[in-house]
């Protein structure tokens, strides 16, 4: 029996965040993995991720404000490069397009509207369709850097990482709670699950969880014809796809929310067929700098509530993080500190928590 003040259940992304928080602020802090580092059986593997502050919603746009502060930090703290101004663009249905024009508006976040041409004077690689609103903050994010960064300061800061370790069990103990491995048993004062599509089995017996959909997403990288510049973007339509410049891949694309249902345990790691044709003529009409091939195709998991919220609550010593829906990993950093702000007994976050509607 090994006794620390918190236990994380998850080493991708947002455990380390929560991790690395906690540990900082002095806490002791063992997370445990049930995979090696850099696995690709989850959501956080991968070289990039799409960063912006461009959404409808005031509320996203100022957790995104305090998520690049996080990664700023974390920036600072390594001397690693983390977060890259490309620009993002959104362009295509102009309902979706222009709620997010309001909400940058109203949030005082700088933008602009172009106009085709100048859309494509400025990107000569990609075509764009309906109104276009350019947001210069936005970009991408070294995925892989970023979690090996996050998991150095934690170790640094005396956390202690243990990796091809699942959590076995998980339960009450006194006012704390108990997580038993294959090989050992902790006590904490509180647990941290950010277990992501393992997260509903792991605590679905335990706590009334919302429903929580997983769906397996296929993603595609392709070759541009030559060097041009690519800012990361979003075509919003009945299906919405996305892109962003992956260094040393090529620009990669993928459709949101459109992958099979599957569980952790029963996901296949094989590539949508339906998708990848779907994005290779979506690249030939669209994206004219790349060769419509794809050059490497990679599979991942999405933990999906109903209305693409997260759930980050606490109950009694346990604390759920489960951001989620295909757009958390660029708020590691904000999700993590209000990880450890639960607990250290703080609120949640009133439309985060458990009993939020959904």
């Amino acid at each position: 029996m090994q006794t620390v003040d918190a236990v994380v259940v998850g080493g991708g992304i947002m455990g380390s965040a929560s991790a690395s928080c906690l540990a900082r602020r002095g806490w002791s802090v063992v997370v445990l993995e049930q995979f090696e580092p850099e696995h690709t059986r989850g959501s956080s593997h991968g070289r990039s991720r799409i960063c912006r502050l461009a959404y409808p919603d005031p509320f996203w746009i100022e957790l995104a404000r305090a998520a690049w502060d996080g990664w700023r930090e974390l920036e600072a703290d390594t001397g690693i490069e983390l977060l890259v101004r490309t620009g993002a663009i959104d362009h295509g249905d102009p309902g979706g397009v222009q709620a997010i024009e309001t909400a940058l508006a109203a949030a005082a976040v700088p933008f602009e509207m172009l106009d085709r041409a100048e859309a494509e004077r400025r990107w000569p690689g990609m075509r764009f369709d309906g109104p276009i609103c350019h947001q210069p903050d936005g970009g991408r994010l070294a995925a892989g850097a970023a979690l090996r960064a996050l998991n150095d300061r934690f170790e640094q800061l005396g956390g202690v990482m243990r990796w091809n370790t699942p959590a076995r069990a998980l339960e009450r103990a006194g006012e704390g709670a108990r997580v038993v491995t294959d090989d050992e048993t902790y006590e904490a004062a509180v647990v941290i699950v950010a277990a992501g599509a393992w997260l509903e089995p792991l605590l679905g017996p335990q706590l009334a969880l919302p429903r929580l959909v997983v769906t397996q997403e296929s993603a595609f990288h392709f070759a541009p014809r030559e060097s041009l510049p690519w800012p990361s973007f979003i075509h919003h339509g009945a299906v919405a796809r996305y892109g962003l410049e992956t260094p040393g891949e090529g620009v990669k694309v993928a459709e949101h929310h459109t992958g099979p249902e599957m569980t952790a345990a029963t996901r296949d790691f094989v590539v949508d067929d339906g998708a990848r044709d779907r994005v290779v003529r979506f690249v030939e009409t669209w994206l004219p700098g790349l060769a419509p091939q794809p050059v490497s195709e990679v599979t991942c998991l999405y933990t999906n509530t109903a209305n693409e919220d997260f759930v980050l609550d606490r109950v009694g010593p346990i604390i759920v993080v489960s951001p989620c829906s295909g757009h958390g990993f660029k708020f590691a950093p904000v999700i993590g500190r209000m990880a450890a702000d639960l607990a250290d007994g703080a609120a949640p976050v009133s439309r985060f928590a458990l009993t939020a509607p959904r």
